[in-house]
């Protein structure tokens, strides 16, 4: 009644247990992959063509080479050449080569020789590249 199963026995799964099995395996892959996640960040990034108009929150990276319009809180900020974020921005580290107007608020505010700043600026350190463009208030922390 409760013998032992032969290797034999124990390769032909029914295919209730078979999906059983496989449902196990994907959850065990899930679980080890939001571990991991949680440990490394990867950049999420706002494509050339795309338009994002909302709120957005980050622990880690976010790239904009499209158009950001709404509120943003991000761990780092780097806007691409032919990006845009217009509106309220709070970060640890942004560097400009686009675009970027509003409410800022940042540590470490970097804009590039080719970039165009405009708005309430609060920061802790400033470098703007040799033909970066600022204007509005600039309130050092």
């Amino acid at each position: 009644m409760f013998g032992r199963k032969t290797e034999n026995e124990n390769s032909e799964l029914t295919s209730e247990e078979f999906e059983s099995n496989e449902a196990l395996e994907e959850n065990e892959n899930f679980e080890t992959a939001s571990q991991n996640s949680s440990i490394t960040l990867k950049p999420s990034i706002i494509s050339e063509g795309f338009e994002f108009t909302g709120d957005m929150k980050s622990g880690g990276a976010i790239t904009v080479d499209g158009t950001f319009k709404g509120n943003l809180s991000v761990q780092t900020l780097l806007i691409g050449a032919g990006g845009f974020v217009d509106g309220t921005v709070t970060a640890d580290s942004i560097n400009v080569k686009g675009k970027l107007a509003g409410t800022v608020s940042c540590r470490d505010l970097v804009v590039g020789g080719r970039a165009t700043v405009d708005g309430a600026l609060s920061y802790s350190s400033i470098t703007i590249q040799r033909g970066g463009t600022i204007k509005g208030d600039l309130k050092r922390k």
